[in-house]
């Protein structure tokens, strides 16, 4: 039996530019409508220069030696699930002065 796992659908979207670190906007996190939805997931494309990312609310950094985070390349993209991923997610340049942009979908 196969089993599907849903991530609601498509209903907001926007264009993080990574200067310093920072997360999803607040407001997304839920949908408006006459009943609230939680987001379910991000799907988030790595633009313009490389980030690096963390789902945990800890600060990524940019600093080569000890770098914080999980590092994506420009075209790369990524889906974030889960309500505190979603909520304690934050990315940053990968390198100093790059001026990333991620570019993120969110469903609920």
């Amino acid at each position: 039996m196969l089993t599907f796992q849903h991530d609601g659908e498509a209903k907001a979207y926007e264009s993080i530019t990574t200067a310093a670190a920072i997360g999803f906007t607040s407001t997304y996190f839920m949908y408006p409508s006459t009943t609230p939805l939680p987001m379910k997931a991000a799907l988030i494309t790595v633009e313009t220069a490389d980030i690096r990312f963390t789902l945990d609310g800890t600060a990524p950094t940019t600093t080569a030696t000890t770098a914080i985070g999980h590092l994506m390349t420009s075209g790369q993209n990524y889906v974030v699930r889960g309500w505190e991923n979603i909520r304690n997610f934050k990315c940053i340049n990968a390198v100093g002065s790059s001026g990333a942009v991620v570019k993120a979908t969110y469903f609920y």
